[in-house]
């Protein structure tokens, strides 16, 4: 709430009709708590087989169900936070009309699998190198500012969007505003390109972890 409101008010201050037709905040916070899913997502994943060990003491837990819970929590998280900013943004007479509400879902549904496949491959990959932790750490706070979280694809320079379309976030985020604001379009968002970044990771993360199961029990 409080990086909305700061975003907001600067934004506001310095270009106060870059987006006619929409309500900035309400831009930011569809971005934002998206986005805070999935990092969310990916980094608790990232680190549930260290925070859950004691569990493992339990035959019947699995380190693979320690990823599927982190989910559920973070999802619930996201659920509620959703509620309490459209409840804010209604109470103050925001622009909340969805233009494809099954889109918006679809978009931030996709985005926490993705963050999911992600965070199961790094699981693996931390449990036997842990350094590597700290450079995902490292790597999703510049990942932040170029995921299109304040701005849209269509409003960069051509040789920054084309560099920026190499960020497979961004995809999603133009997806989740595209589909949230009538005034916004998809045609930048690449569903094969997407497809690619969550299946792959998800289907090498799975081969990995069911090969390397019995070390991860026994770290």
């Amino acid at each position: 709430l409080s990086m909305v409101i700061v975003f907001s008010a600067i934004k506001m201050a310095t270009a106060k009709s870059s987006m006619p037709g929409i309500d900035y905040p309400v831009f930011l916070a569809s971005g934002i708590l998206p986005y805070n899913f999935f990092k969310n997502v990916m980094i608790g994943s990232m680190n549930a087989f260290s925070a859950n060990k004691a569990l493992f003491n339990y035959k019947m837990v699995k380190p693979f169900d320690t990823l599927v819970s982190r989910f559920f929590v973070e999802f619930l998280v996201f659920s509620m936070a959703v509620t309490v900013f459209v409840s804010f943004g209604l109470y103050f007479g925001m622009d909340m009309s969805v233009k494809d509400i099954n889109m918006l879902l679809l978009g931030i549904l996709w985005l926490g699998l993705f963050g999911f496949s992600i965070g199961l491959l790094f699981a693996v990959i931390v449990s036997f190198y842990e350094s590597f932790g700290k450079i995902v750490q490292y790597i999703s706070m510049p990942l932040f500012l170029v995921s299109g979280l304040f701005y849209t694809v269509d409003s960069l320079p051509q040789v920054a969007r084309e560099w920026n379309l190499y960020n497979p976030v961004i995809h999603f985020i133009e997806l989740i505003h595209g589909s949230f604001f009538l005034v916004l379009d998809t045609r930048y968002v690449d569903y094969s390109y997407m497809m690619y970044w969550t299946v792959i990771p998800l289907f090498v993360g799975l081969y990995f972890y069911i090969r390397s199961e019995k070390k991860i029990l026994s770290l």
